[in-house]
């Protein structure tokens, strides 16, 4: 294991209701651990469900996992959940994810 992904994994246990430290796990392990990254992703948007960043890197793990049809309904809960919280830049990235699938 590296040791980022050691750190990351140690911030989360320090911090586990910190969406940021789970969303740095997640990127983390989606280099190298992408069913750990899937996981993580799952977990967050479970327990942070307005994080809006999350949407956009789940899907694209999703996808690279080959599952595209779980990938479209992560980017459309992320574009309602964007533009609910009017971040116009994350709506447009889930928006053109989308577009590509």
């Amino acid at each position: 294991m590296s040791r980022r992904l050691e750190q990351m994994r140690a911030l989360v246990q320090a911090h586990p209701e910190n969406p940021l430290a789970r969303y740095s796990l997640a990127l983390e392990q989606k280099k190298t651990d992408l069913p750990g990254a899937l996981l993580t992703f799952a977990d967050l948007m479970a327990r942070h469900p307005s994080y809006v960043a999350t949407y956009f890197h789940y899907g694209q793990a999703l996808v690279a996992a080959g599952e595209d049809e779980k990938a479209k309904a992560v980017y459309e809960a992320g574009l309602q959940v964007a533009n609910a919280a009017g971040d116009a830049h994350a709506a447009s990235e889930l928006q053109g994810a989308l577009d590509l699938l």
